[in-house]
């Protein structure tokens, strides 16, 4: 997972830091033993990703389990993707003549990695700004966007909407 995060850099990573950030959750499997679900978070194309595995009984499974979910998802299901796209499948433009919300949602719609399945919306607020969090489904794999503190919840939403579409390179978001 290392090798492929460094490999696929378009972005220069931060210094001093380690390529991969690992954390673990624990629980009681029963009486006497515990398990240890891995997390690991990295930048990858500059966008920071985080992807957690399943239970086991070591940290090091653990750590094995996500290394391969992580190597699954994005060499093998979403080069797939990829590659479909280079053969001529391409997300359906997608001109935004409502809001960056509704781009969203009508570009989920019609982008086949999406499975035809429609953002979650939901938004923090502290201090007068607030921060919107939209979670999609990309080739049968739950994603969670978050976009930037704005003024409105509306405002919030429309950024992290560009966000996203930007991310899957929708036509007339990829800059």
């Amino acid at each position: 997972l290392q090798e492929f995060v460094q490999c696929s850099r378009q972005f220069a990573a931060p210094q001093h830091r380690p390529i991969l950030q690992w954390s673990y959750d624990q629980r009681m499997a029963n009486t006497t033993s515990l398990e240890f679900r891995g997390t690991v978070a990295f930048l990858l194309d500059g966008l920071p990703h985080h992807v957690a595995g399943g239970w086991h009984p070591s940290k090091k499974l653990a750590q094995r389990d996500v290394s391969e979910r992580a190597l699954t998802f994005f060499v093998g299901k979403w080069g797939e993707e990829l590659l479909q796209e280079d053969a001529g499948r391409q997300p359906a433009p997608t001109r935004a003549t409502g809001s960056d919300a509704e781009a969203l949602a009508e570009f989920c719609r019609s982008y086949h990695a999406c499975g035809d399945t429609r953002p979650i919306w939901s938004h923090t607020g502290t201090g007068g700004e607030y921060i919107a969090h939209v979670e999609i489904m990309l080739l049968g794999v739950p994603h969670k966007f978050a976009g930037g503190a704005k003024a409105t919840v509306e405002a919030a939403k429309s950024d992290a909407a560009r966000r996203v579409l930007w991310y899957l390179q929708c036509p007339g978001y990829q800059h």
